[in-house]
This record gives C-alpha cells, structure tokens and sequence, in this order.
C-alpha cells in the first residue's frame, strides 16, 4: 500500500516531491551530460537565509503574445508514412485512402488539411506550469492560428485570407455531407487492417434476457499469455478507437461547434483510415419522447436536435434505457442523470460495439487547437511505455517541469517517498472478482519497471488521480451496493472532460452495475473499478497554464500537490477557485475565466462575441475546458 505521505499528505513540508537546485551544480542527467539545472524562462541566483547560492524559479508567465505573421505556414501532416518499409513490417493490411467532405481522398489534398506556423528552434514560449510537451511527445515545433487550423472545415471568416499564402478551400454544401457514410466507407476501404468489425450500430437497444443471464459473458478474463500480442514482434492489427461526444438535446450546435467536430472526424477518422471513428451520444431528457418506442419519434429526436449533417454518427439514449439495463445502480434521475451516470452510454456502446478496443469521451465542451490525431496518438503511444510499478503514485501528483525538471527525476523522487512499494495489482474489494493479470512478482520491489511497459493503458485521464477518502471532495463517500461500503477501495480525478477506457474496463464496470447494481459519481467510477480489477491506469502529463502572477511554481506546486484543506482539491477552501485560471479545469459555481478569454482571445472575439483587433494569435496545441458561448 501506499506510504502515508502519498495516501494521506501528497505534499508534507517535510516530504515535498521537488527539490530546490543550487546554481551551478554539475549532475548530470539520463544521458550522462552535465545540466546546468536552468528553468524555462530563465532564472536568477540568489543567496537564502543560510548564504547557499540558489536559483530563484521564475513564475509561470501565460502571455500568449506568438502573432502568425512572424512565421513561415506549412501543411501540417502528423500521419506515419503509411505503406512504407518500415510500417507494412509492423502492420498487417494496407493503408487505403478514404474520400473526404469534398467528394475526394482526404489525404495529400491540402483542402482538407490543417496549416500551422513553424517555430524558429522548435522554441515555445511560454512553458505550461503542469505537464509537459517534451516529454510526452507532444511537441511538435509549431503553433497553431484559429484560419489556418480552421479553413478546411468550413471557417467562412478565413475567406480572402492571404496571411498563410493559402488559396482558400474548396467549398462544401455541409449541410448535404454524411459523415456517417464516410467513416463506414472508409473503414470498408480499411478492413484488412483490423479485426473483423460488427455491423454499424445506429442506435441503442433495450436489453434481452439474454443479455442479463448471460452478462458474465461480458467479462474479459486475464490474458494467460502475459507476452500478448502488443508485447510479439509478429504483425498485428490495428486497435480501432470510438471517440464519443457527449451531448443533449436542446445543445446549440454554433459555428465553433461544427468545426469542432468535423475537425476531429477528418483528422481522427479519413485521414487514419478508420484507426478512430466519432460519434455523438446524444441524451433525450424528454420522457414524452418515446424515442424507442416509433422510429418516427427517434427520427423526430434526430431532427429537432441534432444538424443533419451529424444524424448518421449520432445514437440516442434516455433514462428509460439506462434503467432498463441498469435497474439496480442508483438513482437515474432525469435532471441530472447525464452527470450521475456518465458511463452507463459508453458501457452500452462497447457492450455492442465490440470491435473497438478503446473508447474516448470528450464533453463537447473541449477545445484543442492543434492536431486532433497528433493528440491522441501522442497520449496513447507514452502511455504505453509506462509501467505498471507506481502507476497509481505516478498518477497522485501533477508533474511540474519548472519544479521537478524532468519525468524522470519526478517518478524517482515519487518512488523515494513510495519507499520502493505502493499498489501492486488489484486492491480487491468484496464482490468484485478482478479481471486484471496478477503481478509477475510476489511484491513491487522485485519488479524492475519493466511489468506494464509495452501494455495499452486501460484508463487514461488527463488530471491526477488520487485516494478521496483523502480529500475534501464533495462526492467522495457517494457510493451505493458495495458490500464494503464506504472502507471500498476507490480513486477519484478532480475532472473527466476527457477520459479514454479500454474495452476490458468498461466491460467489467457494466458487469459490477449489472450484477450489484454498484454507484459512484462518474469521476470515481472508472477509476475506482481498474483500482479494483489491477488494470493499467496512467494519469497523462497533458500542459496546464495557469494565469497567475501572484505565485511562483513552488506556491503552486504546494497548492495543488496536497490533500489538505488548503487544496485544490476542496472546492470551497481558500484555494477551490485556483483552478479557473487553468486552461483545463474546473471550479465550483463558475466557469473557469482563462479558458474561455484565452479562446476568444484565439478566435479574436471579446467575451461578448464582438471582434477584436487581435494579431491572429498562434498558440501552443493546447487543451481547453470549459469553453462556453462562441
């Protein structure tokens, strides 16, 4: 288990997860170079109270001032060189074109490709306070302005625009695109690349009999062979991913909306091959809709709140449904039942849709300005060189580059606090039989970080995942129908706008709300169930700003590396509201004002949607939550 500096106090005055470097000292780092230890921003020497020279760390600047106009535009085209050497050696099938919006193959038509700016030196300024773009991959050299990343989705104020010497795109009646048609066909030019797919599903269904008789059916067993596929040097097929959006009716669908989420199907979907497909999972809260009852009502429901454009990847669901399936777990209250049972869609959607190994949820309320498959490849590729060794301590903390320099001095000074053991496959609970393999060895310590490396992750999130027992949170002893009531093991995140779960997952959190009838809050559930089950879960490193000039990182660090009181993790403390100076937070009772200013800013909008006389800013691939309004 955990020591109790990680599970009671992730940041003690005397245990603190960063260490301050004395100017000029001469370690060296993974490499075997000497580091001079200077910080992103620049630092300045000064001598403390018992006259050692130290370096003061410079305080997180977020004055995004990069303007278009001082760099060269590109084509911006993260994609492997499908059909090469190198990749058929690795992949089974061929990769095979898919036809666009435009009525012609997506990839090399510049049409339907993002620009973006190149960076001089690949320099990026500023640093995020949180995550990292170094190490995770996510760094690309360039920087992203709202016309270029837009223009190939149907941005209208790009028209004439000449700054990225670009012609304009050709233009496309959207309202007449299927995106439904586009993403079957090109996952039928695909097939040869993945393991054979079901039939299209184009809604839910209420259960059988069957279905719950035979509901330990469902579950993944541990693989018997711990050097699997993903481990061989055979060929092999390509995972598929269901990226779901998350929706409601009476969801104003506004420009920004749209190209939002024909980005994300262009570049995730067409241009992949079918590695992802998107879809909109849409809640009909109004019980006069008997949706599942007429397809003529399910069509009314389509019509009425969902652009046409979208019907053919949308799937509706209603509480009736999830009770139906769900009869024992909680409450399904109409009002709020979107935010009680978040999962139970996804849950249904890999129950019938098993081809997809992995499935990602996006609140429509996300934003990301640079590349949507660079994204989530980049998370998904580091996530699977993680180990599984100090998985959960890893996830406990924000990585700081300005505080612990790089990933790897923060996962050592984390397993020093750790005292070499922490969690080691499932922390069982009573009524739940795990589904994850067991460890390699009888303890932590034997393991060198090599049990996990190489393995997909079976639960991503983009925020820390720590032990609520812990915390102030509000929801942390919300939980129904476990026998251990509340000593249950559990995990929470402080948000989910973004979460990925692996088919193994979802399946056995549908099989524990089956069979138990088991309940948390949607930010404890998935990860309390891979907890239970010793499944792989990496909280990812994603770049955090925070737009604060009063505090310099060790504050900072202070205040969102504890559980205390003083936290960010008590909502009403004197630090709860910290968080809506993130660009990917949130805060009680109130929308978070830096994410939303810094993309009207990105937009070149005021808050009340007027335009500006901004200098086409160029930002950094940035996550954003939550962006309401544009």
């Amino acid at each position: 288990m955990p020591s109790k500096a990680l599970s009671r106090h992730l940041h003690a005055p005397s245990e603190k997860i960063y260490d301050v470097y004395i100017q000029g000292s001469q370690d060296q780092d993974a490499s075997g170079s000497e580091d001079s230890r200077s910080q992103p921003g620049g630092v300045e020497s000064q001598t403390n109270n018992t006259g050692e020279d130290r370096v003061e760390l410079p305080r997180p600047s977020v004055h995004f001032t990069t303007s278009a106009i001082d760099f060269p535009f590109e084509i911006y085209d993260p994609y492997p060189d499908f059909n090469s050497k190198a990749w058929t050696e690795e992949w089974k099938g061929a990769h095979f074109a898919c036809e666009g919006p435009r009525g012609v193959d997506v990839n090399g038509n510049a049409d339907d490709m993002l620009g973006a700016y190149r960076l001089p030196n690949d320099a990026l300024e500023p640093q995020p306070i949180f995550g990292s773009y170094k190490d995770t991959g996510l760094g690309s050299g360039y920087c992203f302005e709202r016309h270029a990343r837009n223009s190939a989705y149907g941005d209208e104020d790009a028209a004439g625009d000449r700054l990225n010497n670009r012609p304009q795109p050709q233009k496309v009646e959207w309202e007449k695109v299927n995106w439904g048609r586009l993403q079957r066909e090109c996952y039928n030019r695909n097939r040869g690349r993945f393991q054979e797919s079901k039939a299209p599903l184009s809604m839910f269904r209420f259960p059988t009999h069957e279905d719950t008789s035979r509901v330990n059916e469902t579950l993944i067993l541990p693989d018997p062979a711990p050097n699997s596929e993903h481990l061989s040097n055979t060929k092999r097929y390509k995972a598929r991913n269901a990226v779901l959006l998350r929706a409601y009716e009476n969801k104003e669908y506004t420009p920004d909306n749209m190209l939002h989420i024909r980005s994300m199907i262009t570049e995730l979907s067409l241009h992949s091959g079918a590695e992802y497909e998107v879809f909109l999972l849409v809640q009909i809260v109004d019980l006069d809709r008997h949706i599942f009852s007429d397809p003529a009502v399910y069509q009314k429901a389509l019509d009425d709140f969902v652009p046409h454009e979208f019907h053919n990847i949308s799937i509706l669901f209603n509480v009736p449904l999830l009770e139906a399936w769900y009869p024992k777990a909680g409450k399904h209250n109409p009002k709020d039942s979107q935010q009680a049972h978040m999962t139970q869609p996804v849950q249904l959607f890999s129950l019938l849709r098993p081809d997809f190994d992995m499935c990602w949820q996006f609140e429509l309320d996300v934003r990301y300005t640079g590349h949507h498959y660079h994204h989530l490849e980049a998370i998904r590729q580091w996530t699977q060189k993680q180990p599984r060794k100090l998985q959960w301590e890893r996830a406990g903390y924000f990585y700081s580059p300005f505080i612990h320099r790089t990933w790897k001095s923060f996962s050592a000074k984390v397993g020093e606090l750790t005292k070499g053991s922490g969690v080691w496959g499932a922390v069982t609970t009573t009524g739940i039989a795990p589904v994850g393999p067991k460890p390699p060895t009888e303890s932590a310590e034997e393991d060198d970080f090599e049990w996990g490396v190489g393995e997909p992750a079976d639960m991503i999130n983009l925020m820390p995942i720590v032990d609520p027992v812990t915390t102030y949170m509000m929801f942390r002893d919300v939980l129904e129908n476990y026998p251990d009531g509340k000593k249950t093991p559990r995990r929470t995140a402080p948000i989910t706008p973004v979460i990925a779960m692996s088919k193994r997952l979802i399946r056995a959190m549908h099989h524990s709300q089956v069979t138990l009838g088991t309940h948390m809050m949607p930010e404890m559930f998935p990860e309390s169930s891979a907890l239970q089950h010793g499944l792989k879960v990496v909280a990812f490193p994603e770049p955090v700003y925070l737009d604060i000039s009063d505090k310099g990182p060790e504050e900072l660090e202070s205040i969102f590396n504890n559980l205390t009181e003083a936290s960010v993790w008590n909502g009403f403390g004197p630090h709860g509201n910290v968080g809506k100076h993130a660009n990917y937070w949130w805060s009680s009772g109130m929308h978070p004002e830096f994410s939303n200013v810094l993309y009207r800013r990105w937009l070149g909008i005021d808050m009340e949607g007027n335009k500006t006389d901004e200098q086409r800013l160029c930002l950094p691939a940035i996550t954003l939550h939550p962006i309401k309004g544009p």
